[in-house]
């Protein structure tokens, strides 16, 4: 079975770029192959050459950036909880800037990040 695309009333207009951007009409599938794509890039990355690496200046480092991505599928596996179970209490917002300066990625091994 299918499980479509979310109508344009199903997610905030910010994000409409980003769904726009993947193709085909199976988001379970979409998610699981954009998981898989980003372990096997991840996984290529050597510890040595991204230690420290930024994509610009004043900017996460990469595993930075992996952190965050882990921050963010926990905070949307607990909304995705509370839509479920009927929780009708406003979910709180985070902000991601703080969550990642709370912690240090970096001083973690690449491949425990990519397994978390």
């Amino acid at each position: 079975m299918i499980s479509g695309r979310p109508a344009d009333d199903e997610f905030a207009p910010y994000a409409k770029s980003d769904i726009d951007y993947v193709s085909g009409d199976d988001a379970i599938e979409a998610l699981a192959a954009q998981g898989r794509d980003v372990v096997a890039l991840l996984s290529s990355l050597d510890e040595d050459s991204i230690r420290g690496r930024r994509y610009a200046p004043g900017k996460w480092t990469v595993k930075e950036i992996v952190g965050h991505l882990i921050d963010d599928e926990r905070i949307f596996a607990y909304r995705a909880l509370c839509v479920a179970r009927g929780d009708s209490r406003p979910l709180p917002g985070f902000d991601e800037n703080e969550y990642v300066a709370a912690t240090d990625f970096e001083s973690q091994p690449l491949a425990n990040l990519i397994a978390a």
